[in-house]
């Protein structure tokens, strides 16, 4: 925090402001959500600050920085630790010195894990520091309670708790993540220059595997609206390519859990932030703060889909104005390419359908895009299953669900043991 802006008293008023937004977030997901599972949470490894040593830095947006681990040091003496409380349980131990262990891959010597905390650009602005603070707090709430191998996962975090916003520094409250290589956005450029250099017969194979890679995202989507979450920012560098290749969907600050108590009236629509997310992918009804629902990510799925097929960029060239006159308020949309199937055709335009309540689950557009793939592939389904964890080195946390939306047996059930699968 820069002296030369506050003096200390004002630091720390700020600081025990940011402290009490995070408290207060984290409380109402605690008291509120059904899918905080507090056995799930209680098995992700805390760290202290200065235990998680910093590698290059990978990206840069919104509120947060994002680091690699260069590798995590864990004090020879936990009982001398600033939080030993949490840090020093058998459980804690256990997860921790596994973690520890394998920040990097044994066969490639790539690093599995990143950091993310607030920047200093953040901590610098008030209102931006109780905002970020509030929001990363409740991404570590949905991660730690999210089992979908599709969704990035929660490695750790810090052991100061939401406290540690109160210190000012970047650090003071991290989160502990999958280190992707590559997000979607930088993935569609690579495969701009290789659709050139293709026969026809070799574009139908890569098509196929384009929309595998929807087809995942999909999944993970389909799965956060079985436990009424809805994502609100959907778009190509929120969807990240971890170490085995596998995709990833991160960046949790928007999503939001939805109750009776947010509906509308006796519509199926809720009352919630209008503007929220990247206006180019954002739906109509969000844009104009209208009521909306679990809907307003199947729009943003649509243009994604038609994106990762076209491999151009959803209302290239259109100024605000435009893009407020003739999407939001109006009907213009991408132009569909002949060459598609008839299915994927009528599923882009379904999902862009200004009537919230007309467009389709994602559910549905699961099932659509496996016929789909499956077709292109002449009847292969390999790899289209989305019920079993992929990841590697990894803590075996009780399960949430599964991908047809099963609730765990219990909340309460008892912390697994760590497996390597």
């Amino acid at each position: 925090m820069s002296s030369k802006r506050y003096d200390r008293s004002m630091m720390e008023d700020i600081g025990r402001r940011a402290w009490k937004t995070a408290s207060r977030a984290a409380k109402h997901m605690s008291k509120h959500s059904k899918i905080v599972n507090p056995s799930m949470e209680k098995c992700i490894p805390r760290f202290e600050r200065g235990e998680v040593v910093l590698g290059e830095m990978l990206g840069s947006g919104g509120f947060n920085d994002v680091f690699e681990v260069a590798r995590i040091d864990l004090v020879p003496d936990v009982s001398q630790a600033e939080h030993a409380k949490k840090i020093s349980s058998p459980l804690q131990s256990e997860h921790r010195a596994f973690v520890s262990k394998h920040v990097y891959r044994e066969s490639s010597q790539n690093c599995r894990y990143a950091v993310k905390f607030l920047s200093v650009d953040t901590i610098e602005d008030p209102n931006r520091f109780c905002t970020g603070a509030a929001d990363l707090v409740v991404e570590a709430k949905f991660l730690a309670s999210l089992n979908h191998p599709n969704i990035i996962r929660l490695r750790g975090m810090a052991a100061a708790g939401t406290s540690g916003f109160a210190t000012m520094n970047e650090r003071g409250y991290f989160l502990l993540l999958d280190r992707l290589q590559c997000t979607l956005e930088s993935k569609i450029d690579d495969w701009k220059e290789l659709d050139n250099t293709l026969s026809p017969s070799q574009k139908r194979a890569f098509l196929a595997d384009r929309l595998h890679v929807s087809f995942d995202v999909c999944a993970s989507l389909e799965f956060l609206h079985s436990h009424d979450i809805i994502y609100r920012d959907l778009k190509p560098d929120n969807i990240g390519f971890d170490i085995r290749g596998d995709v990833k969907l991160f960046d949790f600050g928007l999503a939001k859990e939805l109750d009776a108590s947010m509906k509308f009236g006796c519509t199926e629509l809720y009352e919630l932030s209008g503007n929220t997310g990247s206006l180019r992918y954002m739906s109509p009804e969000v844009a104009r703060s209208e009521p909306y629902n679990l809907t307003a990510d199947v729009y943003s799925f649509g243009l994604l889909l038609w994106q990762i097929c076209s491999l151009q960029l959803p209302y290239d060239g259109m100024n605000r104005q435009d893009h407020s006159e003739l999407v939001v308020h109006g009907n213009e949309r991408p132009q569909l390419d002949s060459n598609w199937s008839t299915p994927l055709r009528i599923l882009m335009k379904r999902a862009w359908e200004p009537d919230p309540l007309v467009r389709p689950s994602m559910d549905s557009i699961y099932k659509i895009l496996k016929r789909e793939i499956c077709a292109l592939r002449d009847g292969d389904e390999s790899g289209l299953e989305h019920t079993r964890r992929r990841s590697t080195f990894v803590l075996n946390r009780p399960s949430q669900a599964n991908h047809s939306g099963n609730r765990a047996p219990s909340r309460s059930a008892a912390a697994q043991p760590i497996s390597e699968d």
